[in-house]
This record gives structure tokens, sequence and C-alpha cells, in this order.
């Protein structure tokens, strides 16, 4: 009696291993479908050139030299981002209080 009762547990934590298998199979499958879905799409698409060379001065170069330029317009770049950013979240912030 007590191994029937055993094996009636272990079938019912058998079913609910397989149930959520099953849950966890659909949800990669839709994923996956998902994933298709959007690499065929880009598929279709044509294209792209690569855009022009400018160039640059050759004065250019040797400022780079004394001044690293490129850092400098990364550090404003960040600090023009975390402005934008600021008065973004500050904004909304002001909408949370009003209401």
């Amino acid at each position: 009696m007590i191994a029937a009762l055993g094996w009636i547990v272990t079938g019912v934590t058998t079913i609910g291993s397989y149930v959520l298998w099953a849950l966890e199979t659909f949800v990669n499958a839709v994923g996956v479908a998902v994933i298709a879905a959007y690499t065929a799409a880009l598929a279709l698409l044509p294209s792209m050139p690569d855009a022009p060379s400018l160039g640059h001065p050759a004065w250019l170069d040797w400022l780079s030299w004394f001044y690293p330029v490129g850092d400098l317009l990364a550090g404003l770049t960040t600090m023009v981002t975390m402005w934008i950013t600021f008065l973004a979240v500050r904004y909304v912030l002001r909408l949370v209080r009003a209401l």
C-alpha cells in the first residue's frame, strides 16, 4: 500500500516536472521564432555603403600630439550626455511631483 502511494506521489511530481519543461521549451521556441523573424527582416534590407573618408588636415595631427583632441571630445560628449540626462530626469520628477 505504501509503495503504491509512493508511485502516485512520484507520478504527480514527474507530471509537474514535465509541465515546467514544456513551458520552458515553449518560451524558448517563441524566443527563437522572434529572433528568426528579426533576422529574416534584416536580411531583406539592402546593404548600406560605407561613408566616404573626409580626411583631416596635417595640423590636426600635430595638435593631437601635443594635446589629445580625441580624449577632449570624448570627455565633452560624456558631460553633455550627463547634463541632458539630468535635465530629463529633473523634468520627469517634476511631473511626478505635480501629480
